[in-house]
């Protein structure tokens, strides 16, 4: 048996509360892969809202009357059978930022989206990945309004300094980046190609009213220059 083969991960995310939703597609899914790429297929199912064993294999079969005509398996992971403890003080930075959806202790819920965005902050990854793994935080936290209180008390603790910075939604992210686009798409229109320099700094400009007024202004100067001159 070879030590090293290339194959094909297909990673099948699911959230119904059931698995027999995906489990007939799954052959499909395989056949069609394995007869696109000629390549072999590993096929991971990933459970956002059934936890089964944590990590397993789980196994479809078809029958027809006495025969069983199909017997197809494939590996998975729950999520909500996964202990969120263990996979917060970890180093897999994916599993760090979907710990909201594995098993909590109650008492320690808040702590550990704390905890898990603080990780993801001061991860050795870029910028780019660590916005990415926040938002997910972000997105499946579920608290409520007394335990978000206690959530944002705790960011004031000095453990938790940089979540602050980190803590951004997706619209305020996505607004950002959208602004600095449409500046740089309208003063390329009317200045030409835009300098290493130039763009560097209208790249680390984050208030949106800045980038706004940027946008308004390319119609009244004349250069990159005096765009950005204050």
């Amino acid at each position: 048996m070879p030590e090293q083969w290339l194959a094909l991960i297909h990673i099948e995310i699911e959230s119904p509360v059931r698995t027999t939703v995906v489990k007939p597609r799954l052959p499909f899914y395989y056949v069609s892969l394995r007869e696109r790429h000629g390549l072999p297929v590993l096929p991971i199912v990933l459970y956002l809202k059934v936890g089964l064993e944590g990590i397993g294999i789980d196994t479809y079969t078809e029958q027809f009357w006495e025969l069983q005509a199909l017997t197809f398996n494939y590996l998975y992971v729950g999520l909500p059978g996964l202990d969120a403890v263990q996979y917060v003080q970890g180093e897999n930075w994916l599993g760090v930022a979907l710990t909201a959806l594995m098993k909590i202790p109650a008492e320690q819920v808040v702590w550990l989206g704390a905890e898990a965005m603080r990780r993801v902050v001061s991860c050795p990854l870029s910028e780019q990945k660590r916005f990415l793994l926040a938002d997910c935080i972000e997105a499946y936290r579920n608290l409520n309004a007394q335990q978000q209180l206690e959530y944002e008390k705790l960011l004031l603790g000095s453990a938790f300094s940089g979540v602050k910075a980190m803590n951004k939604t997706t619209y305020e992210k996505g607004q950002e980046n959208a602004l600095e686009q449409a500046v740089l798409r309208s003063g390329k229109k009317k200045f030409g190609p835009i300098p290493t320099e130039i763009e560097s700094r209208i790249r680390s400009i984050k208030d949106p009213a800045m980038l706004g007024e940027l946008i308004e202004r390319v119609h009244d100067v004349q250069s990159w220059e005096e765009l950005l001159a204050s």
